[in-house]
């Protein structure tokens, strides 16, 4: 791809800005540098270039001064460019601020108390960083992994040896017995969009995205709506996911499941709620489409009702309590937020499909049947198919207010209050009982509601995974907070409940879910950016994006839109 006069002028551009930000760093890191050089301080700079298709290339420059550093890397830079002839779209510059130096087996026992996927640091294997490499290239590269069995972690050299022959261009080999010492670092970074220089954050869990002073609800509205169309850009034209990636390697997730199906279609029409967005819309539709001619079956039985089921395609074709609970939960949103009755009776018979589910003697729910007999496979496999059935049928309560549907659900809470099911933290309990509390004001609701939120409030505040049904489950709390003071509810009930407690937890998941982003910044090291970019995803699962990691991070920051940034937002 040959760049233009014009394109170079603006790549320029860009590099000043950034040469810039990094010219000022200088100050702030000579005494490091001076201690590290042996008083002659080097300073190594980074520069990164993708073109959003491919993966980033990294250049690396080391002088006496940063503006020689800097130089140094454009001039590879450039060179990278003429010879391979792509067209830079993002840039990225990080200067090496702090360096710790281990023996190889101290470096081994370093990293193997840090979770798998969690190190964030970079790595020279020489003093002089000939051999030095970012986090982001560590990470996205595999370079560390560990065996399973084994807490020790090793170095993955035939990962680290193709990167150095394949995008650094050097022919030498390196392992465990050509080092004799390796080196972390910790880098200061700024990042270049085409349009803004984005400071970066280098805080250890935060470290490489960029920094964010407000999280207000344009930032929150702009990250669902990226997001969402992002999965409506997943959809094959019969309305069917691609069910995800393996970035690194750019390895699609292999299988699929009707019932993620139909919940992350949930989440793009709360999205749609809030962004309007007509593309957006018509994939949902299409979605939807696919959910219903391809995955529900209805059933005439014996007693003269109609089920519908919806079934995973697979050989064995079982029938999921969870499946049936998330597509009455996607057509209840849609009938609401399209204004659209026509899958009132559909629903009907999804919800008789979930009463086929419902022990009448004792309130539970079994989770597994056969099609098309319905006879029982497993009478349990996850907690979580329990709280989305009660849960989506009360969504469905809410549009026909059928007393049945409560009366299930009532009858479940019985079985959750008497087993105790809190102790679960489960956010679909808190979905539920957050709305049942709508209709049925008791205290056994709002305590059981309390009780799941009030054990996980430390862990939500220091869990260093993303876990995105967390903020779901805190939200839920939140806004059934809200209603017991705006309706004097039960006020003993919140006396003994640490608001403060759940308020700093809330503001803590918003932020920290944003570790888990495909910001440009950080899809840019992954093999294929443009697969991944504005997606969600789980760093401890091979920095793995799925259906579910996504929609459940939008269905998050959904909740946090209407019960916390509540002015009314003008679209341009």
């Amino acid at each position: 791809m040959e760049i233009s006069g014009m394109e170079i002028n603006d790549l320029k551009v860009r590099l000043n800005e950034l040469k810039e930000q990094i010219l000022l760093q200088e100050k702030l890191i000579i005494d490091n540098m001076k201690s590290f050089f042996d008083n002659k301080p080097k300073y190594v700079v980074f520069i990164s270039v993708s073109d959003g298709i491919s993966r980033a290339h990294v250049c690396k420059g080391i002088g006496n001064s940063v503006d020689t550093s800097w130089m140094n890397a454009i001039d590879i830079m450039n060179k990278k460019i003429k010879n391979i002839e792509f067209n830079p779209m993002w840039i990225k510059a990080d200067i090496v601020k702090e360096i710790n130096e281990y023996t190889y087996d101290a470096f081994i026992d370093y990293i193997s108390h840090i979770k798998t996927n969690y190190f964030r640091e970079g790595i020279s294997f020489d003093k002089m960083f000939n051999s030095a490499f970012l986090e982001q290239e560590v990470n996205s590269n595999v370079f560390i992994d560990g065996k399973k069995g084994s807490a020790i972690k090793h170095i993955v050299w035939k990962n680290l040896n193709f990167y150095i022959k394949n995008n650094l261009g050097m022919s030498y080999m390196v392992d465990e017995n050509s080092i004799e010492n390796v080196y972390t670092f910790k880098t200061i970074g700024f990042f270049h969009d085409g349009i803004t220089c984005h400071k970066l954050n280098n805080e250890w869990l935060n470290n490489g995205r960029r920094y964010i002073e407000n999280i207000d609800q344009e930032l929150i509205v702009a990250i669902i709506k990226k997001s969402s169309n992002y999965l409506s850009k997943q959809l094959d034209d019969s309305g069917k996911f691609r069910y995800g990636y393996f970035p690194c390697f750019n390895k699609e997730v292999p299988g699929y499941n009707i019932l993620r199906h139909g919940s992350t279609t949930y989440s793009m029409i709360e999205a749609y709620e809030i962004t309007q967005d007509a593309e957006l819309g018509e994939a949902i539709r299409s979605s939807l489409n696919y959910l219903i001619n391809e995955g529900i079956e209805r059933l005439e039985g014996a007693d003269g009702v109609t089920r519908a089921v919806v079934v995973e395609r697979t050989r064995d074709n079982e029938l999921k309590l969870g499946a049936n609970a998330h597509a009455i939960l996607a057509l209840s949103k849609y009938t609401v937020v399209f204004n659209d009755q026509q899958y009132m009776q559909l629903m009907h018979e999804l919800a008789e499909g979930i009463d086929f589910f419902h022990n009448k003697h004792n309130g539970s729910f079994v989770h597994i049947l056969n099609f098309p007999d319905l006879s029982l496979k497993e009478e349990y496999r996850t907690i979580y198919y329990d709280g989305e059935a009660a849960f989506a049928l009360m969504r469905l309560y809410a549009l026909d207010k059928n007393d049945k549907w409560l009366n299930i659900v009532e009858q479940a809470f019985k079985h959750f209050i008497q087993n105790k099911y809190w102790k679960y933290k489960d956010h679909w309990l808190s979905y539920c009982s957050y709305e049942l509390v709508k209709y049925k004001p008791e205290r056994k609701y709002i305590e059981f509601n309390l009780k799941n939120a009030s054990g996980i409030l430390d862990f939500c505040l220091t869990r260093e995974t993303t876990y995105p049904t967390l903020l779901e489950l805190l939200m839920a709390t939140y806004g059934l907070t809200e209603k017991m003071k705006k309706e004097n509810l039960f006020p003993e009930l919140l006396q003994s409940f640490d608001e403060d407690k759940l308020l700093r937890a809330i503001e803590h998941r918003v932020e920290h879910q944003l570790n888990g982003l495909y910001f440009p910044e950080v899809a840019m090291y992954y093999k294929v950016p443009i697969n991944i970019l504005w997606a969600f995803y789980i760093r401890h699962h091979s920095f793995r994006s799925r259906i579910d990691d996504i929609e459940h991070n939008i269905s998050g920051y959904c909740n946090y839109y209407h019960k916390m940034l509540n002015k009314p937002f003008t679209r341009a």
